[in-house]
Formats: structure tokens, C-alpha cells, sequence
């Protein structure tokens, strides 16, 4: 008995020193394990921000705004303090010199290409945007990418290494326990079953999971049923397991969010029309937040609430251009008292139009932040759910971001309309100025010369016979009077011709037609009268063309259309010449340009050398 003891406490001493050791081997490998995926997630912070010097550089070299540069700005300051973090974590030979390299060819980028970059588009050259450019820095960060991708192959080579080594023990573990246990299962069959089940068992599950979650299954668990270090190995794989799932599945929001926040900067920088703006933002902000509807809304001077775009995740109509009174409990009330974020978790007993609606759809909660444009409220975008469980803590930071753009958007909106209207202030005062100079001409000095020459071929009847030479001169005289006379009336065509004001854009087509050097075909069909000063612009754009043709085209014949069709004006003039005509090439094309974009139209100018001139002009007439 005595020697079967020593024995049985030999074999199952040796047994529990095989699994001592290999317990101690895998606590090992599970810091190596933690230290290689510390390095990884050190690798990734500092690729993210490469990536952020990237998408800074190219965002502030399309849009021009410093805000794009403050990600960038973070980016270079935080990147010495990770590259850093990263080579110290290295403990490989290779990997430390591969993160020394890195670390050299950032901050070679941003010295020698981001910086001058910034400073060529601080400039506006038009190097900054030149496709070189664009590849030179495709061809650094893809450098960049490669060498993060050789760091994280070799790390993951490491990391199977120990996760094999892992195995390798599990298996000598259960190997030395099997061993054991055959040898006394006579003696302590009882004892066996308890080690087997105590040991072996929890082993082969953490031994499981480490495959599982090696291969990206990190939803996989151990049950917790072992006691002593078995169970504390169950519980640390377990919450080894719910940390890098929760980090997976907060890396995914983040790339997710990024990337809805460039699709909005694109828009943006793109200067899309306000609706489709809106409808995209309101899209984006439900589907960060995780809601079942969002709604964007503007504030009207009247204190009530337009709808200006809707989303809904199961194509629920919302209403979207319709005024709503703040009376009662709403998001949109709440913003425009307190001026910052909200949140409303329940409307069950609340009154107004807005709350009746969130009732009929279901809605349970609702966020919103309010939309400043240059320092002023304009609206609010709120998210609503239909679920009992609350928005997260930072659904409201999430949104003040889309907001910020929807903000740049709208102040860009109104500074182009309030430009385009000041432009057509200053066209329609220098209409009024040539048709009253025009006015005061005919009625005015054109009146007092007629008076003059008619009072002087009086007065040259009126004279004795014999005096011929007096005769003469005065004939001279009256003639010089009539030829003045005629140069005013040019004069005054030119500044504002009566026919136009009289007879219509038609009548004065025909009439520039009849007066060129060059045969002109006139082609007017125009419903009626227009508004003057889309008249004004038509008369002087084919006026322009027919002097420039008559000087510079060498042109056989040009041709004239105008049309009125769906609420637009379209004019074209076309000639047959040398072509070669550029806006940049004098003052009058240039002029001309600015009228037609004052009043909202746009203006088209195609003269390749030797295959004549065209020149084609859309005006809104609204």
C-alpha cells in the first residue's frame, strides 16, 4: 500500500507537475499572445493615422478649408508619441527596424511632400492639384500601407507560432494526465474522473477557443464552471474573447462613421444642391445612430418648423415640406429653447402636432442637436427609435459632426445666392443707368441739334442772291450738324437701342442683323415679351459676337436662333470663320459672361481654330 501510495504519488505528482508546467507555459504564452496584440493594435493606431495625414492633405487640397487639416494636425502631433509606443513594444530585431522605418518614411512624407503640398494649396497652384501630385502621395502611403502589412504577416507568423506551442502543450499536458490516470485508474478511478474532469476538459475548451479566436471567432465562450487557476484561464480567455470583439465592433462603428463623414464632405465640397445635402445627411445620421427614423428641420421666422428632408429605415412616409407649430413637447421646441443637444424618451402623454405624429409612428425616443449657420439656430436633425433601449451616450457627438457640415453647406448656399443677387443688382442698375442716359440723349441733345440744323437751313434760304460763299459754308455747316446728329443716334443705340424697348428682342435682332458687315440668318422664336433685363442680355450677347465676327472671324455668314422653351431662354450664335475666340481674350466676352451669370444662366464658348465660333447662352427666366 505503502509503495502504491509512493507510486500513485509519484505518477500523479509527476502528472500535476506536467500540468503545473504546462499551465505556466500557456499563462506565458497568453502574455506573449496579449503582447503580440497589443503591437498589432499599435500598428493599426499608427497606420489610422497615416491615413489621417492622407485624408487631411487631400481633403483640404479639394475643399481649401483649415478645418480639414485639424485630423491632419492631430495626426502628425500624436504620430511620434505611437511610433514610439511601437518600436518600444517591438521585440524582434526585424520588427524593430521595419517600425524604424516606418516611423522615417512618415515623417519624410509630411516634410517632403505634405508640407509643400499644403503650402502649393495655401497658394492655389495649380500643382497642388495636378496628378502627379495625386500619385506621388498614392505612391508614399501605399509604401506606407506595404511596410504596415509586412509588420502585422510577421506578427501574426509569431503569433500562430505561440498559439502552436499553445497546442503543443495543451497536448503534452493531457498526454501526461492520460498517462497518469492509466496507471492508478485501478486505485483512484474516482480520483481520475474528478482530474479529467477537472483539468483536462477545461484545458481541451481553452485550447479550443485559442483556435477559434485565432481564426476571428471571437464570439465564442468557455462555460465557467473550473475553480482555482483552471477557472481564473476560463474566465481571462473569456474576457480576452468580449475585449477584442467589443474593440472589433468598435473599430468597425468608427471606419463606418469616417466614412459616412467623407461621403457628407464630398457633397460638400462638391456643392451639391441644399435637398439632395439634406436628404443624404438625415440618411447617414439614422444609420450612425442606430435609429428607425430621422428628420431634418428648418426654422422659419413665423416660429413654426419646416420639414426639409426625411429618412425612415422601412420606408415609412414623413412629412417633408410641411410647417409644424412648436406647441407642446418636441425635439425641434426643445432645440430652439436651449440652443444645444436634447433628448426626449417618451411621448405618451405629450400635446402638439409634432408629438400626435411620433405617437402614430411609434416612436419611444428621440435626439437631436440643433444646426448653426454663422452663428445663428437655422434648424435641427433630430434621430427617433421605436425601441425601449435608449440612444448611446455619443449619438449626440456623432450628429454635431454631420451637423458642423450640413452648417458649411447651407453658409456656402447663401453666400453664392446673396453674390448672384448682388450681380444682378449691379446689371439691373446699369440697365436703368443706359436707358435713362439713352432717354436724355434723344430727348436732350438729339432734340437741340435738330433744332440747330432745321434753324439753320433757315436761315440759308433766308440769304440775298449773290452771296454764295456764305451759302455754302452754312450748307457745310447743316451738313456737319446732320452727320453729328447721326453719330449721337449710334451713340445712343449703342447705350440702350429704342427698338428693344419698343418693338422687343425680335424686332431688335432684325435690326443688329440688318446693320452687320457680315450677312446674319435670324432664327427668333420667342413667345411674346420677356422680362427686360433677360432681353437687355440677349441683345447685347449676339451684339458683342456680331462686332467680334465682323473684326476678327474672317466669316462668310453667321447665324442667329433664339428660342423660348420649359421656362428657359436659349440663344446661339454661330459663324463660319477662323475661329480661335477666347473668353480670357478680351473685356467684352468677359462682361458678358458676368451678365449671363448674374442673372443665373450660363454661357458656353466653343471656337476650335478653323472650324468657326459658337457661342451658346441658357437663361432661367425666373
Amino acid at each position: 500500500m505503502a509503495i502504491a501510495s509512493l507510486l500513485l504519488a509519484l505518477i500523479v505528482g509527476g502528472a500535476f507537475a506536467v500540468l503545473l508546467l504546462a499551465i505556466s507555459d500557456l499563462r506565458a504564452s497568453g502574455r506573449l499572445v496579449t503582447h503580440s496584440r497589443e503591437q498589432l493594435a499599435a500598428a493599426d493606431r499608427l497606420e489610422e493615422l497615416v491615413i489621417d495625414l492622407e485624408t487631411g492633405v487631400r481633403g483640404f487640397v479639394i475643399a481649401r478649408q483649415e478645418r480639414f487639416l485639424e485630423p491632419w494636425k492631430a495626426a502628425r502631433a500624436a504620430f511620434p508619441d505611437e511610433a514610439r509606443t511601437l518600436e518600444r513594444l517591438a521585440d524582434e530585431p526585424g520588427q524593430k527596424e521595419l517600425v524604424q522605418g516606418i516611423a522615417r518614411d512618415t515623417a519624410a512624407y509630411i516634410k517632403e511632400y505634405a508640407v509643400p503640398l499644403l503650402n502649393a494649396a495655401r497658394q492655389n497652384k495649380p500643382a497642388a492639384r495636378s496628378i502627379a501630385a495625386t500619385a506621388e502621395g498614392k505612391r508614399r502611403v501605399d509604401a506606407l500601407r506595404g511596410s504596415f502589412d509586412r509588420f502585422r504577416s510577421v506578427e501574426r507568423a509569431l503569433l500562430n507560432e505561440r498559439q502552436r506551442r499553445d497546442d503543443t502543450t495543451a497536448g503534452r499536458a493531457v498526454t501526461a494526465a492520460t498517462v497518469g490516470l492509466a496507471g492508478s485508474v485501478v486505485l483512484i478511478f474516482v480520483f481520475g474522473g474528478y482530474l479529467a474532469r477537472a483539468i483536462v476538459g477545461p484545458l481541451r475548451r481553452a485550447s479550443r477557443l485559442a483556435g477559434q479566436l485565432a481564426a476571428g471567432d471571437l464570439g465564442t465562450r468557455i462555460p465557467e464552471r473550473s475553480v482555482g487557476e483552471i477557472g481564473a484561464l476560463e474566465r481571462s480567455f473569456n474576457s480576452m474573447a468580449a475585449s477584442l470583439e467589443q474593440d472589433r465592433e468598435e473599430l468597425r462603428r468608427l471606419a463606418y462613421e469616417q466614412a459616412a463623414l467623407r461621403r457628407v464632405a464630398t457633397l460638400v465640397a462638391r456643392g451639391v444642391p441644399p435637398a439632395q445635402m439634406f436628404s443624404a445627411v438625415t440618411r447617414e445620421v439614422g444609420l450612425i445612430s442606430g435609429a428607425d427614423l430621422a428628420r431634418m428641420e428648418r426654422y422659419e421666422a413665423d416660429g413654426t418648423v419646416t420639414g426639409v428632408a426625411g429618412w425612415s429605415r422601412h420606408d415609412e412616409q414623413l412629412a417633408v415640406g410641411t410647417r409644424f407649430a412648436l406647441e407642446g413637447v418636441s425635439v425641434a421646441a426643445l432645440v430652439l429653447e436651449t440652443s444645444g443637444p436634447v433628448r426626449i424618451n417618451g411621448f405618451d402623454q405629450a400635446s402638439g402636432a409634432i408629438a400626435q405624429e411620433a405617437r402614430e409612428l411609434g416612436i419611444r425616443s428621440s435626439v437631436g442637436c440643433p444646426i448653426v449657420v454663422a452663428g445663428r439656430l437655422w434648424g435641427v436633425i433630430a434621430a427617433s427609435s421605436r425601441s425601449d433601449v435608449p440612444f448611446p451616450a455619443e449619438t449626440e457627438s456623432q450628429m454635431a459632426e454631420f451637423t458642423e457640415l450640413v452648417a458649411t453647406a447651407i453658409a456656402n448656399a447663401e453666400n453664392q445666392a446673396e453674390l448672384r443677387a448682388s450681380r444682378a443688382r449691379i446689371v439691373a442698375a446699369s440697365d436703368l443707368t443706359r436707358r435713362q442716359l439713352e432717354r436724355d440723349l434723344h430727348d436732350g441733345v438729339q432734340q437741340r441739334l435738330v433744332s440747330l440744323a432745321l434753324g439753320l437751313r433757315a436761315a440759308a434760304s433766308r440769304i440775298p442772291s449773290g452771296l454764295d460763299e456764305l451759302e455754302e459754308e452754312l450748307a457745310q455747316v447743316a451738313s456737319g450738324l446732320g452727320g453729328v446728329l447721326d453719330d449721337l443716334r449710334e451713340i445712343s443705340r449703342g447705350i440702350h437701342p429704342a427698338i428693344l424697348a419698343e418693338g422687343g428682342l425680335g424686332p431688335a435682332l432684325n435690326t443688329l442683323a440688318r446693320r452687320s458687315a457680315i450677312p446674319v440668318d435670324v432664327d427668333v422664336q420667342v413667345d411674346g415679351r420677356l422680362p427686360d433685363r433677360f432681353e437687355v442680355a440677349a441683345y447685347y450677347a449676339v451684339s458683342e459676337v456680331l462686332t467680334n465676327a465682323a473684326k476678327h472671324s474672317h466669316a462668310s455668314v453667321v447665324r442667329v436662333a433664339a428660342a423660348t422653351r420649359d421656362g428657359t431662354l436659349y440663344l446661339s450664335v454661330r459663324d463660319d470663320g477662323i475661329g480661335g475666340a477666347d473668353l480670357a481674350g478680351g473685356s467684352g466676352l468677359v462682361g458678358l459672361r458676368d451678365r449671363v451669370e448674374a442673372l443665373g444662366g450660363r454661357l458656353v464658348l466653343r471656337s476650335p481654330r478653323g472650324e468657326g465660333t459658337l457661342l451658346e447662352i441658357e437663361l432661367p427666366l425666373v
